[in-house]
């Protein structure tokens, strides 16, 4: 083969890939004090879970120092199509900490206040009511009252708004929480997922007339705020939240599969999402597993392009990329010479708890608390198998999941695309335990 033929294949490559010139260099583990032998501990991992037929396949991704260590993919992405190294992944709601790195960017300009009511940018959420059950007997079965205090922007950052997802009523039982998702159901409120013909403003409007589950700052609930903060970013900015995120954090951080939709050309390197019972019945998802789901529209034309941008759930991404954005925290704020945020404002997103006495236990035990679009782990005198104090991490519904801990200075990114994603946090946790065992300094 001449050199020419050699040197346009070599181009073609690169250019079909998401890496540009190539994948990202990996260096020796020893070098950045893990082990190389208890790394492969990982392969072991999700080799047997790929046999098992829990998951059809990952890549993940562990770094240390500022270097990836290790950096593997396995299984299948799609049907007959074997997982890569840059497949793109519906990462779901580990959108929401990109959101909130959008908040406070506009957060340092002086553009907002964390202590703002919502309602200076958003107006619709003036005066908001809280649903209240009355005493059995009583003429209606519940009334709505004034809240305490206006929702805050830190209430939408740290979930403690009072607003609510509606899938956790599958868990949950109250019937103050049923209530509430029954006036989000007739009022069309979906969890953020595909709304080909409105904006998320339309949503956000119609989220703000309707009443909250609790007064402001008095529960932690795992909510549709993220999607409002993604709103208030276009208000704030003047910018559509898509086009703002590349702008500010995206193109920044170079992080170059990071989408809210797919283009055209990438469309074939999105894995597929598979729904696994964990005793080896495993099938691809062909259909929306959740009401109308972004990520599995119908048509291919919803993944090409739309208006509806979520801040909780709508971002698409690979596991080099969102290392990326996590090396960004680590480093608080900056990467390979760009600043992103302060290292004041990092601190008060991951190292500071947010919530008081409350835990953040949608995802975690008790132990585990809030800070700015992450939960921190505060203790390990509770359930806790791995990390140190000071770990801050999320997860996608769709099992993904990153976590950063400080105190070592690692990062371990996991991405899949199963369902139910419940069924995963053994396979997460004791992929963390193998991580911090590898540390050998």
């Amino acid at each position: 083969m001449n050199k020419r033929l050699w040197l346009f294949l070599a181009l073609f490559l690169a250019q079909t890939t998401g890496f540009g010139k190539g994948p990202p260099s990996t260096v020796k583990p020893e070098s950045v004090g893990l082990s190389a032998p208890r790394l492969r501990n990982i392969d072991r991992l999700i080799d047997q879970h790929i046999g098992e037929k829990k998951i059809a396949g990952a890549v993940v991704l562990v770094a240390r120092k500022g270097k990836i260590a290790y950096f593997r993919e396995a299984g299948l992405a799609d049907t007959g199509k074997p997982m890569q190294k840059d497949t793109i992944f519906r990462v779901v709601s580990m959108t929401k900490p990109l959101t909130s790195t959008a908040i406070m960017l506009l957060y340092e300009e002086g553009k907002l206040l964390l202590s703002d009511p919502v309602s200076k940018y958003i107006p619709e959420f003036k005066g908001p009511k809280v649903l209240e059950l009355q005493p059995e007997g009583s003429a209606s079965e519940y009334k709505l009252v004034p809240a305490h205090r206006e929702i805050s922007i830190r209430d939408l950052l740290t979930h403690t708004s009072g607003l609510l997802y509606l899938f956790p009523n599958n868990y949950y039982h109250e019937r103050e929480r049923q209530l509430v998702v029954d006036f989000y159901k007739e009022a069309g409120i979906t969890d953020g997922f595909c709304r080909p013909n409105e904006t998320i403003g339309d949503m956000v409007k119609r989220l703000a007339r309707l009443p909250l589950y609790k007064h402001p700052g008095e529960v932690w609930d795992y909510s549709l705020a993220s999607d409002v903060l993604g709103y208030l970013v276009e208000v704030v900015s003047g910018m559509p939240f898509d086009q703002f995120m590349q702008k500010r954090v995206f193109g920044p951080l170079k992080m170059r599969d990071s989408h809210f939709y797919i283009p055209k050309e990438k469309l074939g390197r999105v894995a597929a999402v598979w729904k696994s019972d964990w005793q080896g019945s495993l099938n691809k998802v062909t259909g929306p597993m959740i009401d109308r789901d972004l990520a599995l529209c119908p048509s291919d034309a919803y993944a090409l392009s739309g208006k509806y941008l979520t801040g909780g759930g709508n971002v698409l991404s690979t596991a080099y990329d969102y290392y990326r954005f996590a090396q960004m925290l680590l480093n608080k704020g900056e990467l390979d010479g760009v600043r992103l945020l302060s290292r004041k404002t990092v601190e008060l997103m991951t190292a500071t708890n947010h919530i008081g006495n409350f835990d953040a236990t949608f995802l975690h035990d008790h132990g585990w608390k809030f800070g700015l679009g992450f939960a921190i782990q505060q203790d390990r005198a509770h359930d806790v198998d791995a990390g140190d104090v000071g770990v801050f991490e999320w997860a996608g519904i769709y099992s993904t999941r990153f976590s950063v801990d400080p105190k070592e200075d690692k990062i371990t990114i996991f991405m899949s695309q199963t369902s139910p994603f419940n069924l995963h946090f053994n396979l997460w946790d004791k992929l963390l335990v193998l991580s911090g065992s590898a540390i050998n300094d």
